[in-house]
């Protein structure tokens, strides 16, 4: 069966999809840094080929991308072909950081994160450390510039965590992430399986060995793991 594809404009992105009748699961897919929805597009195909509405929005930063993924869940919710209670996210890097922060905002069924961070000021130390002229540097840098050192400014990096938000974040959550990730280091997804275990939360998280960052051709990878993930929990 083919995947259509059609852009949005109250969200501005593009719905991914096979049929819009019935009521079947959705999911909103959000791309990495300096990307854009076609970035991510084999998640949304490929996931709309299984039978889900997938939309896959545009936005700038964490700042804004919480909000267009809360516009973007409400509209999949609203749609007659979905069914609203088997809807969630799925996000790349920062959209797995926006992911999990959304799903503090809007109730969902199912929450993936794909090397997303977890904790900023531990993440900023490990990113601070690289040399200048490194993208990871860059990165280090570019948070600085706006919220100063973790030292200096420790409850703006804690509202920018969303392991501070740990009891909030909704749905069954899954965490993938590339053990040699030099951008995003695998600890950041491992500290907030923790945090969830402890707190009683359906959670998984699947290392997967010799990824890097984005887990750029093991898409396939992902997608396995999600699908076994959301079929053992019936939303598809």
């Amino acid at each position: 069966m083919s995947v259509s594809r059609a852009k949005t404009q109250d969200v501005p992105g593009y719905l991914y999809y096979t049929s819009l009748t019935g009521r079947r699961p959705a999911v909103v897919v959000l791309h990495a840094f300096n990307q854009k929805p076609e970035d991510v597009e084999r998640y949304s195909r490929e996931l709309a080929s299984l039978g889900m509405v997938s939309l896959a929005p545009r936005y700038t930063d964490a700042s804004d991308g919480i909000g267009v993924a809360v516009r973007a869940l409400r509209k999949l919710k609203s749609m007659s072909g979905v069914d609203p209670e088997r809807v969630g996210l799925l996000g790349v890097s920062l959209g797995g950081t926006v992911a999990l922060l959304a799903s503090t905002q809007e109730r969902v069924r199912f929450v993936v994160s794909v090397g997303g961070w977890v904790d900023l000021a531990d993440l900023y130390r490990f990113l601070s450390r690289f040399p200048q002229g490194s993208p990871q540097k860059y990165i280090a840098d570019l948070v600085r510039s706006t919220l100063g050192e973790p030292e200096e400014n420790r409850e703006l990096y804690e509202l920018s965590s969303p392991v501070t938000y740990s009891d909030r974040i909704s749905g069954s959550v899954l965490l993938i992430h590339g053990t040699e990730d030099s951008m995003v280091p695998a600890s950041q997804s491992e500290a907030l399986y923790r945090k969830l275990k402890e707190l009683g939360r359906d959670v998984e998280y699947h290392p997967v060995e010799g990824g890097t960052h984005l887990l750029a051709g093991r898409e396939s990878v992902v997608v396995d793991l999600v699908l076994r993930f959301l079929r053992a929990r019936n939303v598809l």
